[in-house]
């Protein structure tokens, strides 16, 4: 009998099959890339092929229905479909964050009235996902402030039945696509330098809703990432993210993985497309004035030699990360751990497509060849949480001895 991987739930031949699928589908999304992109237009057909497939609940267990993969298994997943289409790959783990989170969420030992609260959420959100094949978004970030959870100005305030949240959101991927968005809050006069952050379910038709189509951006444009008003937007109290208030910035400090490396198999899967296309484009290209091929001159070589090795060093520090998620979730090792490897594939990438657009001449910057697009999409990385320079400062305080599982040594 097949041995499981570090969860349990996916065996090893389970795992090879997902990856050759992935792989698979990010064939078929790398030839829809280009046109979703111009057109800055939500991939309709690449999650026609993510449902059939049964991949929107990758990381739900399978008692729960689904595929159950580990953190690394789902990176490396990301990884293949990124690689056919970033904007695809980033919003496809903007959902996953949420079935992530739910997914690893241990609450069938919590008794009492907070327990059922607890394992009802968590059974309708994951039917949601399995059976009704529904997809959730995140509105987290707001003008001015980014996705520091601290400085949040939307707000709730319990009522009859439920809450009423007011604010404002902007870069909500999928708005208007996904099913249910997973909106962050404070509450209504929470004291303290540290607000009470609080994550509501609100569905796509719900009245206290509004959309503004504002999307229009250098990269990443099929994320469709529009802003969000909330005006009196009332939620039942069974939407109450895991029926229990105030897990916000906790949440977040001790076990940053999904709101943090998610994102790098999305990028790492840019850097493997930007590499691949680099190398298919110099073994056609010629010396001018000769028949002889590009990559027989040696500064060449040595050019693309010391990008292959660290594409390979980015990618092995991806998956230790990965690995550590699966094998000691929320340590201070995988923590500092998940920070450096966004860093680093944060950094690498625009560098990659870079220096991808140099060697291979100005062809390179064609629209009609995909690099230009592979360089625009990259140079977002660095803004995805956490930012290449909050990495940096997670990096040095974690060396320093801080102990960051204190939130007000984080940059939440």
């Amino acid at each position: 009998m097949e041995q499981a991987l570090q969860n349990g739930q996916m065996t090893a031949t389970e795992e090879k099959d997902l990856i050759a699928l992935c792989g698979d589908l990010s064939k078929r999304f790398a030839e829809r890339a280009a046109d979703y992109d111009r057109q800055a237009t939500w991939p309709i057909k690449d999650y026609e092929d993510l449902k059939k497939a049964g991949l929107l609940g990758i990381m739900v267990p399978k008692e729960k229905g689904g595929l159950g993969a580990s953190f690394l298994t789902y990176t490396k997943a990301q990884e293949q479909l990124s690689s056919g289409a970033a904007s695809t790959g980033l919003t496809f783990n903007m959902h996953n964050i949420t079935a992530g989170i739910l997914s690893e969420s241990k609450t069938e030992d919590i008794g009492g009235t907070r327990g059922k609260a607890m394992n009802d959420f968590r059974d309708w959100a994951l039917n949601e996902i399995v059976n009704g094949h529904k997809m959730f978004a995140s509105a987290n970030s707001e003008p001015g402030i980014g996705a520091h959870f601290s400085a949040l100005k939307t707000t709730y305030r319990k009522v009859d039945g439920g809450y009423v949240i007011n604010g404002y959101k902007m870069f909500v991927s999928m708005l208007g696509y996904a099913d249910y968005y997973v909106v962050a809050a404070r509450r209504e006069q929470s004291s303290g330098d540290l607000p009470e952050i609080s994550f509501f379910i609100v569905e796509l038709d719900n009245p206290g809703i509004e959309v503004e189509e504002v999307w229009d951006t250098m990269g990443m444009r099929a994320t469709v990432s529009n802003n969000m008003k909330l005006k009196d937007c009332f939620v039942s109290q069974d939407r109450l993210f895991l029926g229990t208030e105030g897990l916000g910035i906790y949440k977040l400090t001790r076990e940053p993985h999904w709101v943090i490396g998610g994102y790098v198999g999305t990028y790492l899967g840019l850097c493997q497309a930007t590499f691949d296309y680099m190398i298919s484009h110099l073994q056609k290209k010629k010396i001018p004035g000769s028949d002889q091929s590009v990559i027989n001159r040696d500064w060449v070589q040595r050019d693309v030699g010391k990008l292959a090795v660290q594409l390979e060093a980015t990618r092995e520090l991806v998956y230790k990360a990965a690995r550590l998620v699966d094998e000691q979730r929320g340590t201070p090792q995988t923590n500092a751990a998940i920070h450096h490897s966004k860093y680093m594939v944060s950094e690498f990438a625009p560098k990659l497509a870079s220096d991808a657009i140099r060697l291979c001449g100005g062809s390179g910057i064609a629209r009609a060849l995909p690099l230009e697009r592979f360089y625009r999409d990259a140079r977002c990385a660095g803004l995805m949480p956490a930012t290449s320079d909050e990495c940096l400062l997670y990096a040095g305080k974690s060396a320093l001895g801080f102990d960051l599982t204190h939130i007000e040594e984080t940059y939440w």
